[in-house]
């Protein structure tokens, strides 16, 4: 028998877990505290694979990981290019709720932490990067459609505007150049240049702004105030301890920069921000992983077209403070010589741009359905976009919400 965990190393062993989630469990005896891993599947254009975006499905399935507990100390593992804003800020403030005293929460990101994933990082108390990891502006995802796939289809708010501003000094840019050409070559009287130059600029860029609808421009620019907005909520929170100087002067101006510079100050959706911008330039509290954990954050780049959502803690500390008997959902884990016990929200193996990836022939999944790998007996859970709704059902072994890899926590009672 396993100490403190009542089950032996023959039954821990009994299904092979994926190996996102060893590393996963790697990752969490190397810290010794629990971890929340938000891991969601990266897209990658050359092999016809899509990002999983955060939404309101999503924070369903993190609130499944997590459960009932409440933690002293909780590391927030992402990698995510983003997505709703909305969904997230709720996310990370139910994840504040849940934090106990003075407690430490703490976002890990070994590789990327984008857009509205950026946000999450603001609700924590200190950010930790992979050698590799960065986050990105604060940018406010449009959603713009479907996918494929069925998934959700989003579009940064920050292009779009940064579009429209090029636009506006494309304009600007032809009347100067056009009032100067003409002033130049004698080619209209003085009195007639300003009217010439606006002519002329009118027939070349009327075009490109009739293209224009100008009520999504508002949206644009309304969820990029959405997100600085949010973002202030969480620097403003009594609780938080992300800012290097929390005792500035004028704190609300402070956290007024920093979100300014998060929003509007980089060029690009895709602008990476690491430690020397989160620290130097912003006042941040981030720095680079603990040595010993660069290893382990890197193996995660290899298991990046998975999805993973899960609440692992060791054994011998699930982090609740309750010695008490272990809720439905709760499995174990078994990874080298230690025991960990974990919760499953949700995983997929990877996310395949097709037509129809829920098409069922002969009452079998189709060729490319999410999770057919590794959930041998698990059921889809009905929702109206497939790509964002599959989850594990609760009568498989080891209890609800767990996966066949997963061994039922032992009863204490």
């Amino acid at each position: 028998m396993t100490a403190d965990t009542g089950i032996s190393k023959e039954q821990a062993n009994g299904s092979r877990a994926p190996a996102i989630v060893r590393v996963a469990c790697r990752f969490t005896g190397a810290r010794n505290r629990p971890a929340l891993f938000l891991l969601l599947g990266e897209g990658d254009l050359a092999a016809d694979r899509l990002d999983v975006p955060i939404t309101r499905r999503i924070v369903d399935h993190v609130m499944s990981a997590v459960g009932d507990d409440r933690f002293h100390d909780l590391d927030l593992v992402i990698n995510s290019s983003g997505g709703d804003i909305h969904a997230t800020y709720r996310m990370i403030a139910m994840l504040r709720g849940r934090m106990i005293g003075d407690g430490e929460l703490a976002a890990c990101v070994p590789q990327r932490a984008q857009s509205s994933a950026t946000l999450l990082c603001l609700g924590t108390d200190r950010i930790l990067l992979g050698e590799l990891g960065a986050l990105g502006p604060l940018d406010a995802q449009i959603h713009t459609g479907v996918t494929d796939a069925g998934t959700p289809d989003f579009s940064s708010a920050l292009h779009l505007l940064k579009a429209l501003n090029r636009l506006q000094d494309f304009a600007l840019d032809t009347f100067v150049e056009t009032v100067a050409r003409l002033y130049e070559h004698r080619a209209v009287r003085p009195d007639d240049l300003l009217r010439c130059g606006i002519d002329m600029t009118r027939v070349i860029t009327a075009p490109l702004f009739e293209r224009i609808e100008s009520h999504r421009v508002g949206y644009w620019d309304q969820m990029l105030k959405t997100g600085e907005a949010y973002g202030r909520r969480l620097l403003c929170g009594a609780d938080n301890k992300l800012l290097l100087n929390p005792r500035h002067l004028d704190r609300d101006d402070l956290v007024q920069d920093v979100l300014h510079d998060l929003v509007y100050g980089f060029a690009s959706h895709e602008s990476v921000l690491g430690v020397r911008e989160l620290a130097g330039e912003l006042g941040l509290r981030a720095e680079l992983l603990p040595r010993d954990l660069l290893p382990i954050a890197h193996e995660f780049s290899v298991c990046s077209p998975e999805t993973l959502i899960m609440l692992v803690s060791p054994a011998d500390d699930d982090g609740s403070g309750d010695s008490g008997p272990k809720p439905p959902g709760v499995g174990m884990v078994r990874e080298g010589d230690r025991v960990y016990r974990t919760r499953l929200g949700l995983y997929l193996p990877r996310m395949v741009k097709t037509r129809n990836p829920w098409r069922r022939e002969n009452g079998k999944p189709g060729e490319y359905a999410p999770a057919s790998q590794f959930m041998a007996g698990a059921a889809l859970i009905p929702g109206s976009l497939p790509g964002d709704t599959i989850g594990l059902s609760t009568d498989l072994p080891g209890g609800p919400g767990t996966a066949p890899w997963q061994m039922p926590a032992p009863d204490t009672r």
